[in-house]
């Protein structure tokens, strides 16, 4: 069907190329023959409606080839340039040169096979020499599509360090581009091995790539170490060519506030778990610094007195507050509006200005209103991160069983409209009401239930007893558990049970709400092969130096345990929130996951995979399972 639209559209464009006025065809070549040393204007149309006048062929091809060209010289969508490139035999050859186009027009319109299809053959025909430095390009282009990233780098650097000053400024930024995006995914011990291979272009990337990985978070060394970079560097590269984001983080100036206030309701029926966040914010303080933190109780003071109290203590940095009506009833406030905010949960209604902010680094935010970001505990981030992790891994049907209650529902929603947004598919779902309903909901989920109707009807009909096993279904290739802990405890078993021996076995995956710290080992082994989204700090304690506070908070006190860590999180986060929103695919390691900040200055969580395995709880690499 879609290549039908396509041929349909192809058919459109040329159709109005051909069917120009008569007298316009007249009039063009009357001014041609009087003036013939006039430019002509040979856009992509031009082009096309000379592929047209020709026979199917290599001439038609080349002008069709030469159409792309012009087409993305124009920006024009990439439906239009698919529609031209249906018409172009890649198993033909004109030239280097026009298939050194092809391959360009390919890539830009992301059809990586074909393109690298058409680059083989060009490297299987040992081109001239001439030719050497497009290909290289574009080898690392398709390089880059295939997320190769080490080799992006690689040949980037290799081919700076053969083309030194015979690179085009369109080529450099390109490069530039390239290397941006894929340098910060090498590790940095093999980077390193670069740096002193090929250049001085490549010493001073990997110079730039280890001071972000490094100090990122510190603001206070980031920018001296950026500056120092630059000195180090003058004739390194183009710094009138780099990325926009590399430009923007050159003069990136981080918050370093003086004057802290954390507003919590440390009074009310809130006031547990406030103190939670605030013992956790506090344990990331260093008391030798010269910063001063106000801690404010939301609970107890109205809006007007916070206010005095913010213009009285002259705070310049907000986090807080903690319930979603107190964020948009500050919102209303024009002194807390001119103070920058990390806001302690996400709002239901975002103020209408961010998304126009964002769009662009360098936009600015409407005047006497301060920035404003967004962190919470949100679980619909792990409801995000799973159907990602499907996406990646090759998942295609995987179907949900949720606790058929407000929260249960709320995340299956989430669930199915991300998956749907991404897939144009529905996902197979099923609900359970209570423990006495779970085996239930697991056959039905499988289609076991079918299949025992269809064997009593047989034995019904032949009137003996059979030799039988139900069968599940086999299309689905991943279950998603929606579930308290011990709700998961339950439904687990039913799975493995329900899954007929002629079936793979079929992977589980759930979030941390089916997770408790502290679990024994035999309900560990209930949970045999489940796999889990996480904080990484619960799963695996891994900041030693907070060991005491850990063990302090409560043996099995799961969901304090988290708080305390998201208040440690969020006094971290305060230092790196500039850098990370000009870096949105950069992170930064917290105790609730790894950090990023998104377009709309929401802090987005990625946890730690974990498996259960024979009683205890091992690493879970990002791929799926092997069962």
């Amino acid at each position: 069907m879609t290549r039908i639209l396509v041929i349909m559209f192809l058919a459109f464009v040329l159709n109005g190329c051909s069917n120009a006025p008569k007298s316009q065809k007249v009039a063009s070549k009357t001014s041609s023959q009087a003036a013939p040393q006039a430019r002509i204007n040979k856009d992509s149309q031009y082009y096309i409606q000379q592929a047209q006048t020709k026979s199917p062929g290599l001439d038609q091809r080349s002008f069709y080839i030469l159409a792309t060209k012009q087409a993305i010289a124009e920006q024009q969508s990439k439906l239009y340039i698919r529609a031209i490139l249906n018409s172009i035999d890649i198993e033909e050859f004109n030239s280097v040169r026009l298939d050194i186009e092809l391959a360009k027009a390919l890539l830009y319109v992301e059809e990586t096979d074909k393109a690298a299809h058409v680059l083989s053959r060009l490297q299987q025909g040992a081109p001239s020499r001439q030719y050497d430095l497009d290909l290289r390009i574009i080898a690392a282009q398709l390089k880059a599509q295939q997320g190769q990233s080490l080799g992006v780098v690689r040949d980037i650097f290799q081919l700076q360090s053969l083309y030194q000053n015979q690179i085009s400024q369109a080529d450099t930024h390109l490069v530039y581009e390239l290397l941006w995006q894929h340098i910060l995914l090498v590790p940095t011990v093999t980077l390193q091995r670069f740096q002193y291979d090929f250049g001085p272009s490549a010493q001073a990337w990997v110079a730039l790539a280890d001071i972000i990985k490094t100090d990122l978070t510190d603001a206070v060394r980031l920018p001296n170490e950026l500056s120092r970079w630059k000195n180090m560097f003058p004739n390194a590269v183009n710094y009138n060519l780099l990325p926009e984001q590399v430009i923007a983080l050159l003069n990136v100036e981080p918050f370093a506030p003086q004057r802290i206030g954390l507003l919590l309701p440390l009074s009310g029926k809130l006031a547990k778990q406030a103190e939670l966040v605030r013992d956790g914010f506090m344990a990331n303080y260093q008391f030798s610094s010269n910063v001063v933190i106000e801690i404010i109780d939301t609970g107890l003071l109205s809006i007007e007195e916070i206010e005095t109290v913010l213009l009285d203590k002259q705070i310049d940095f907000l986090v807080g507050p903690l319930q979603k009506e107190k964020i948009e009833e500050f919102d209303a406030s024009d002194v807390i509006k001119g103070i920058t905010q990390l806001n302690l949960n996400i709002p239901e209604i975002m103020p209408n200005y961010l998304g126009a902010v964002n769009k662009s680094i360098n936009a600015e935010l409407p005047a006497n209103i301060a920035p404003k970001f967004y962190f919470s505990l949100s679980p619909e981030d792990e409801i995000e991160q799973a159907i990602e992790f499907f996406l990646e891994n090759g998942v295609k049907n995987p179907a949900v069983i949720y606790a058929d209650n407000t929260l249960g529902k709320r995340l299956f929603e989430r669930f199915n409209q991300v998956w749907s947004a991404a897939t144009e598919e529905t996902v197979e779902a099923i609900a359970f009401r209570n423990k006495s309903k779970l085996g239930k909901a697991v056959e039905d989920l499988l289609d076991v239930t079918s299949s025992e109707a269809r064997i009593a009807e047989m034995v019904k009909l032949l009137g003996r007893e059979l030799e039988t096993e139900a069968r599940s279904r086999t299309d689905i290739d991943a279950v998603y558990v929606i579930a308290n802990s011990q709700q998961t405890r339950l439904i687990k078993p039913f799975f493995d049970v329900s899954i007929s021996a002629f079936g793979n076995r079929l992977p589980i995956y759930a979030s941390s709400r089916s997770y408790v710290v502290d679990e024994s080992e035999s309900q560990m082994r209930d949970l045999n092969g489940l796999v889990f989204t996480e904080m990484p700090w619960l799963v695996r304690n891994t900041d030693p130096a907070l060991h005491g506070l850990y063990d302090k908070i409560g043996e099995q006190q799961t969901q304090l345990k988290k708080l305390f860590a998201f208040g440690y999180d969020a006094h971290q986060l305060i230092y790196a929130l500039q850098q990370l929103a000009l870096l949105p695919k950069q992170t930064m390691k917290g105790l609730t996951g790894a950090l990023s900040v998104t377009t709309e200055n929401k802090i987005k969580r990625r946890l730690s995979w974990s498996r259960y395995q024979q009683g205890t709880i091992v690493d879970e690499p990002d791929s799926k399972p092997n069962n």
